[in-house]
């Protein structure tokens, strides 16, 4: 049987499949018109067009990102309490850049004419103050599907995470009238408080619902006719997969989930490797995803946003920065250069791809300086064209008479330049010296430019995992299944804090037992793990501590405080002064894990070679000068083999820059370890 990973990233869609065993590779273009067809391409070719033999499909894509920042999701419709109809137009009194004189705030994905409002009311306790006038929501709605037919519609009431009793109302009404009409429930989508946030992610939930659904059901009609037999799994941006069926009416969690398949490869490589503390560098076409592991623990956040739009669902903590492969070089109004964040994407792709780019990509400045060779390209499966790079690289540098190779040595210290700024980001900005870390290096560029950024940041060991150019797609092969609930219930701690944190994670508990029954698992296979979100009481804030249930039912409130001052330590360097203290928030993460060791099939790569491997010779062009450099394909080099710097490491997904000074030393776990040796 065949356990298979598909990532759709912005240039290229990844492959990667265990069968019998041995782990195999394919990478195809990616097909933004429409992502299943690269999808539904690189199955047909990785599998020779039979794929009776695949059993689990587990899948990640920038679908729903995508279609949220090109604005290309369905007409949705927004319902509200009376009153509050403009919320999403209101937003938060928030300045990217607080000097600014004037600031536009992102554009809402429900514009004022598909708002609507419903007349009733529940309080912060979950009491009905006024009940639901069903004849003026019928009128309403009626006018509404008359006037704007929209697709779907976001329903989010004040204080629906109370209770949930009008919006379920509501919903029931509507699907007697239109049963064909998608409504999302901000009760089910995000049960917490903060009426923007919620608003925003409900509203972004029903957005991507026909979208997100449509892509799904193409997918699983191509898997039933060729596969029916297989299983397919959608990645999360919490860092789990979940049963497609479950995933059609979430598009809103697969946000980022490409990144966050990453991350997780990378938590489970440095297990292998023995590294406790690293940041991940995915840089692949169009940007680079960093995030910061602490511990052997991915960070993670309560909040992330896309286009400036706020997600509250939890998530893998990564920053992002508009520098890849595909990153053009372009020149100011004052005469800079500048690269990215606009991309050359899959079409046309950078100059050298011969697809008719006429903009210069960083994947063009490899080529001209000789990082990257021509012919060697996806292990020779494509070839790139040099005197294309070229031209662009010398039309970029006309106004200023640059020659194209100090154009593009200027290009990869202005890429590396923005990734060193993402990696201080969750870094030294957040109180952690980078020093103290290795760069995990992965995604197609990211091997590249790795070394260098550490040089940058005095960072002396950067790891390349296997098959770098598809170690996000790895990472959804070791995957765990994964379920965040959440559920905002201020409770204040006092001597009956024990008793209430219980009930209500035994209501949680109840829920995701049943969920995960439905997806054929037992209450044994899963794990908890309880969160709780806490304040000084009128804070606007929260700290997050991970609870001990058997510690809370022996120690009660005082264990609770404890755990308070001492998040309050972790994040202020103090202890929380004496104040009143209540819980905001209650999270409970379900997990089955999958224990499945496909790290351990990487070990030994098909055809890996003996230590000393022969090298071909060549010339590359390395700031500014021509410097000899020794050229390896990477399924050569046997265990423990070590090269020296100036080298190129190549294979089919990726190459690996060894910078003078530097050596790769070939691990036990089939990684590449560089270390600066100077």
């Amino acid at each position: 049987m065949v356990k298979m990973a598909i990532e759709v990233g912005g240039t290229f869609t990844d492959l990667i499949w265990i069968e019998d065993g041995v782990v195999h590779s394919h990478k195809v273009p990616s097909t933004p018109h429409d992502a299943s067809a690269g999808v539904i391409n690189g199955l047909g070719e990785a599998l020779k067009s039979d794929l009776t033999q695949l059993n689990e499909l587990f899948h990640g894509s920038t679908v729903a990102t995508n279609a949220v920042i090109e604005r290309k999701g369905c007409k949705a419709a927004l319902m509200t309490t009376a009153g509050f109809r403009d919320v999403l137009a209101l937003q938060r009194q928030l300045r990217p850049n607080v000097y600014a004189i004037a600031c536009r705030k992102p554009t809402p994905l429900v514009p004022p004419n598909l708002s609507i409002e419903a007349v009733e009311r529940i309080d912060h306790t979950g009491s009905i103050v006024q009940p639901l006038d069903e004849a003026a929501l019928i009128a309403t709605v009626d006018r509404l599907m008359e006037q704007e037919r929209p697709e779907a519609l976001a329903v989010c009431l004040l204080h629906a995470y109370r209770s949930a009793t009008h919006e379920t109302r509501i919903r029931d009404i509507i699907a007697a009238r239109y049963p064909d009409l998608p409504v999302v429930l901000s009760a089910e989508v995000l049960p917490t408080f903060r009426e923007y946030e919620r608003a925003s992610t409900t509203a972004m939930a029903a957005y991507l619902v026909p979208l997100v659904g449509r892509y799904l059901e193409r997918l699983e009609r191509h898997l039933t006719t060729g596969a029916p037999a297989c299983n397919l799994f959608v990645m999360q941006s919490s860092g789990g997969v979940l049963p497609s069926k479950v995933s059609r009416a979430r598009g809103v969690e697969m946000l980022n989930s490409g990144p966050a398949a990453g991350v997780i490869g990378a938590v489970r490589m440095a297990e292998v490797i023995g590294d406790r503390n690293v940041i991940t560098l995915d840089v692949g076409g169009t940007s680079s995803d960093i995030c910061l592991i602490s511990g052997g623990t991915a960070g993670m956040t309560t909040e992330t946003a896309v286009d400036g739009l706020p997600v509250g669902l939890p998530g893998i903590d990564i920053a992002n920065v508009g520098a890849g492969g595909g990153s053009l070089g372009w020149i100011d109004a004052g005469g800079m250069l500048q690269v990215g964040p606009r991309s050359a994407g899959a079409r046309p792709g950078p100059a050298c791809y011969g697809h008719g780019g006429a903009v210069p990509a960083l994947t063009d400045a490899l080529v001209e300086l000789g990082w990257i060779r021509p012919q060697r390209f996806l292990g020779g499966r494509m070839t790139l064209h040099p005197d294309r790079a070229r031209a662009a690289l010398r039309e970029l540098g006309a106004p200023t008479t640059t020659p194209p190779q100090a154009m593009a040595q200027a290009m990869i210290d202005i890429g590396v330049a923005h990734v060193s700024r993402g990696i201080r980001l969750v870094s030294v900005q957040r109180g952690h010296d980078p020093k103290d870390y290795a760069i995990y290096a992965f995604g197609g560029m990211g091997p590249m430019i790795g070394a260098l950024s550490a040089e940058e940041l005095k960072v002396r060991r950067v790891v390349v995992p296997p098959y770098p150019g598809l170690f996000s797609a790895l990472g959804l092969l070791v995957a765990d299944l994964k379920r965040v609930y959440r559920e905002t219930n201020l409770i204040p701690v006092t001597d009956t804090v024990a008793r209430d944190v219980a009930a209500a994670f035994a209501r949680m508990k109840d829920k995701a037992v049943v969920e995960f029954a439905g997806f054929g698992r037992r209450t044994d296979e899963i794990v908890f793990q309880h969160e709780l979100e806490m304040r000084f009481t009128g804070q606007g804030f929260e700290l997050v501590s991970v609870l001990d249930l058997e510690r809370l039912a022996t120690e009660g409130h005082a264990y609770v405080l404890d755990l308070f001052r001492a998040a309050h330590a972790a994040r202020y360097g103090t202890a929380a002064a004496s104040g009143k203290v209540e819980i905001v928030t209650l999270q409970l993460t379900s997990t089955v894990p999958t224990g499945n060791g496909v790290m351990g099939l990487l070990t030994r790569p098909p055809g890996q070679g003996e230590a000393g491997s022969r090298a071909d010779n060549g010339t590359i062009h390395y700031r500014g000068a021509s410097i000899d450099c020794r050229f390896f394909w990477r399924a050569d080099l046997g265990p423990q083999a070590t090269v020296a710097g100036p080298a190129i490491i190549e294979e089919p997904t990726a190459t690996t820059l060894v910078p003078p000074g530097w050596t790769a030393t070939v691990d036990a776990s089939g990684a590449l370890i560089l270390a600066d040796e100077r």
